[in-house]
């Protein structure tokens, strides 16, 4: 079965300002936010392999 994309869910604030995603909110120091993610995913799994390799966690998580 294949799932529905739901619509997103746009959030109005009391300014006025409308955001869909976390990325509306950092403007224009979008770039910066999306980097700071991509290096904290890349530690996280250099972390979980460091571990998997010593038998300390499973490597499916």
């Amino acid at each position: 079965m294949a799932r529905k994309k739901k619509a997103p869910q746009v959030r109005c604030f009391a300014d006025g300002v409308e955001v869909e995603t976390i990325l509306d909110l950092a403007g224009p120091h979008k770039d910066e936010l999306v980097k700071r993610i991509a290096e904290a995913l890349a530690r996280d799994a250099a972390r979980r392999d460091f571990l998997a390799e010593r038998g300390l966690v499973s490597r499916q998580a």
